[in-house]
C-alpha cells in the first residue's frame, strides 16, 4: 500500500539531486536513483493472473493474509492465529472445522485481491435511503480458509451495579462473558475460475478433440 508513497520519494530525491550544483565531495559522483523494481511491472487483468502472482511470492502458510467477516466484526487474520470470538452458537465441540464463508479480500505485501464487500462502507453511501446493501465475498474458488475449534472459555465473573438516583434504585448484575477459542489454517487460493465456468471451457477442449 505505500509503495506509490515511497516512489513518489524516490522521485522528488532525483529532482533535487538533478537540479543541485555539483558537489566536491567524495559522494558527488554517485549515480542517481533508480525506480523501484516493481514499479514498472504491469498489473495483472484477471483473477488467475492475480492468483498466479500471489502464489509466486507466498506459500499457504506464510507470507499471506485475509480479512473476513466473523460475529458482525471484520478481523485481519494470518495463519496459525488465534483468534478469539464470543461463543459461537450453536456450540461446536473442541476439533471441530468451520469454513470462512465472508472472505472480502486476500493478499500479500505487494498485492491483494479485493472483493466487493471490502468497500461496502464507501458503496453503501452512494444507494438509496432504505436499500438493503448485498455485496458480493471472495468465492471459494479465489479463497478458501477453515477455522478449528480449540476450546470453550468464560471470563472471570463482574458485577454491574445500575441505580437511579432519588429513587431508591439498586440492582446489581452478574455475568460470565463465553469465549470460543479458534486456530487458523492455511489460506488455500484457489485457481480464479468459477465452476460453471471450467466446465464449459472443459467441454469446448472435449468438442474440439472429437473434431
Amino acid at each position: 500500500m505505500s509503495r506509490p508513497a515511497v516512489t513518489r520519494a524516490l522521485g522528488a530525491a532525483r529532482t533535487l539531486a538533478t537540479a543541485a550544483p555539483a558537489s566536491t565531495s567524495a559522494f558527488g559522483a554517485l549515480p542517481p536513483l533508480l525506480p523501484a523494481a516493481s514499479a514498472s511491472a504491469p498489473l495483472p487483468t484477471s483473477t488467475p493472473q492475480a492468483l498466479t502472482l500471489l502464489r509466486e511470492s507466498t506459500t499457504p502458510s506464510t507470507g499471506i493474509y485475509l480479512r473476513a467477516r466473523l460475529h458482525s466484526r471484520t478481523y485481519l487474520l494470518h495463519p496459525r492465529d488465534v483468534l478469539t470470538v464470543p461463543t459461537l452458537k450453536p456450540v461446536q465441540a473442541p476439533g471441530t472445522t468451520l469454513a470462512l464463508t465472508r472472505i472480502l479480500e486476500v493478499g500479500s505485501r505487494e498485492f491483494a485481491i479485493k472483493a466487493e464487500a471490502a468497500n461496502g462502507r464507501e458503496l453503501r453511501k452512494a444507494l438509496p435511503r432504505g436499500t438493503v446493501p448485498q455485496f458480493e465475498t471472495l468465492p471459494p474458488w479465489v479463497a478458501s480458509c477453515e477455522l478449528t475449534v480449540l476450546e470453550h472459555t468464560k471470563s472471570p465473573l463482574t458485577h454491574t451495579l445500575l441505580k437511579k438516583r432519588r429513587k431508591g434504585y439498586r440492582k446489581t448484575i452478574q455475568n460470565k462473558q463465553g469465549w470460543t477459542r479458534l486456530r487458523v489454517g492455511d489460506i488455500i487460493l484457489g485457481d480464479g475460475v468459477a465452476p460453471v465456468e471450467a466446465a464449459v471451457e472443459e467441454a469446448a477442449a472435449a468438442a474440439k478433440t472429437a473434431a
